[in-house]
């Protein structure tokens, strides 16, 4: 398994946050960019993933519930 799937989601909307920043100031190097980018984008859609099955959960536990 990747340690990157290891990361807890606040770390990762942490890291997240922090190449927003950096990729915002423009101060590295295009193909250092090119990379935060990449990462950035990974990030987000593991962020989206997890989000969508914290959600379905909640729907779960819901309808449980009712």
């Amino acid at each position: 398994m990747s340690k990157k799937k290891d990361i807890s989601f606040e770390s990762k909307i942490e890291r997240l946050d922090s190449i927003v920043q950096t990729l915002d100031e423009g101060t590295v190097p295009i193909d250092t960019m090119l990379e935060l980018y990449e990462e950035g984008m990974g990030l987000a859609q593991q962020c989206r993933e997890y989000l969508e099955k914290a959600e379905q959960k909640i729907e779960v536990i819901d309808k449980k519930s009712t």
